[in-house]
């Protein structure tokens, strides 16, 4: 179905449901006028009114309830986008907290491995013992595989 064809359904099942209301509304007219109807006459109308009232909710149902499922179906697209902006986001973060734990990884255990002066002439000065800072080696190889290449 080409977007014309779609358009004028729409177009169509609206005015139907314009009708129906307002064919609804001259029943209801109708039905106020006969109030002082007999019971079997009474009776037969209201079982008339039943089957025209669920009609009637039908078309309404119909006319409130598109536009309802419109704005249900924006938000919902519009809070996934935000999750998947969110997602990226964290994605990204994560990334960058696992190469910083890295690079501190590397740094340990090139300061385990004795290279502790090369350390000091950046600036890095550390005052840990060799059991502490082999310690701290093996929970960062533990941590990150990467470390043991």
């Amino acid at each position: 179905m080409n977007n014309n064809n779609v358009t004028s359904i729409a177009v169509m099942q609206f005015v139907i449901a314009i009708a129906l209301l307002i064919a609804y509304g001259f029943f209801i007219y109708f039905l106020i006028g006969k109030v002082d109807s007999g019971d079997p006459s009474w009776s037969r109308l209201i079982y008339l009114f039943s089957g025209v009232e669920a009609i009637v909710f039908a078309a309404v149902g119909f006319l409130f309830g598109k536009e309802v499922n419109r704005q249900r179906a924006e938000k919902a697209e519009t809070e996934k986008k935000e999750v998947e902006k969110q997602k990226e986001k964290i994605k990204d973060e994560k990334v960058a907290e696992h190469n910083k734990g890295l690079v501190l990884g590397a740094m340990i255990m090139q300061a385990e491995g004795g290279q502790n002066k090369s350390m000091k002439e950046r600036g890095l000065e550390m005052e840990i013992s060799s059991s502490e800072l082999q310690s701290i080696a093996e929970k960062a190889k533990q941590l990150y595989p990467e470390l043991n290449r």
